[in-house]
């Protein structure tokens, strides 16, 4: 009595079931190989290496995509904590080159830290969500910041590349534009004057952030 074949490829399968596409053969396989075994009339054997080829394709898929969701997981909050962080450095007037692609940073960034300042401040940054994610080489994140200023709460939509860092397989954003919407008056006004009020933006760059280039600003 000779092994089936197909048990054999089953458990090559289940070896290789980090990949979805193979956990899922391997357990195909393996079913399919149990009916052929069962339908030889004793020509062919080798039900325990076909089940054993359908448990390690469900054992090894599991374990992959559990660890794929906390990668993924992990990868989300590290860019929402790294994004968070370059926008409460920049509204405290910070000026850190790395957490910026856009070549204009260092001659207009002070200028539009000054306007802000003069607008909101102080300013602390409170929620922090990712809108969108546009593919591409690098990727292209939009996130939406909640800003807690004298004047009331802000909305600050960021762009940011997500380059990776190879040395923790982590995408580190690279802000692109910032732009925020300011609040509007608390005051009473009346209901006119509350019609032709505009809520007013402030953005960095100035110009649209796909004419700013794609070379990194340097530090001097």
């Amino acid at each position: 009595m000779r092994t089936d074949p197909l048990a054999w490829i089953a458990v090559g399968l289940g070896i290789a079931a980090c990949c979805p596409a193979a956990a899922v053969g391997g357990v195909l396989v393996g079913m399919v190989s149990l009916l052929r075994i069962r339908k030889s009339d004793g020509l062919l054997g080798g039900t325990g290496v076909a089940w054993f080829g359908i448990t390690l394709s469900l054992l090894i898929g599991a374990a992959s995509l559990l660890v794929t969701e906390r990668l993924q997981t992990a990868q989300s909050s590290n860019t929402l904590s790294d994004v968070r962080t370059a926008v409460e450095q920049t509204l405290a007037g910070g000026v850190d080159a790395s957490a910026w692609w856009v070549p204009e940073a260092h001659a207009g960034l002070p200028d539009f830290q000054r306007e802000v300042s003069a607008l909101l401040a102080p300013v602390k940054v409170g929620a922090t969500t990712q809108t969108d994610t546009q593919i591409g080489n690098p990727p292209i994140g939009r996130f939406r910041l909640i800003l807690q200023t004298r004047s009331g709460d802000a909305i600050a939509s960021v762009e940011a590349l997500l380059i990776t860092d190879w040395s923790t397989w982590l995408p580190g954003p690279r802000l692109r534009s910032m732009e925020i919407a300011m609040p509007r008056s608390t005051k009473e006004v009346s209901l006119e004057q509350a019609e032709a009020a505009k809520p007013t933006n402030v953005r960095f760059p100035r110009v649209d952030p796909r004419e700013a280039g794609a070379t990194l600003p340097s530090d001097g």
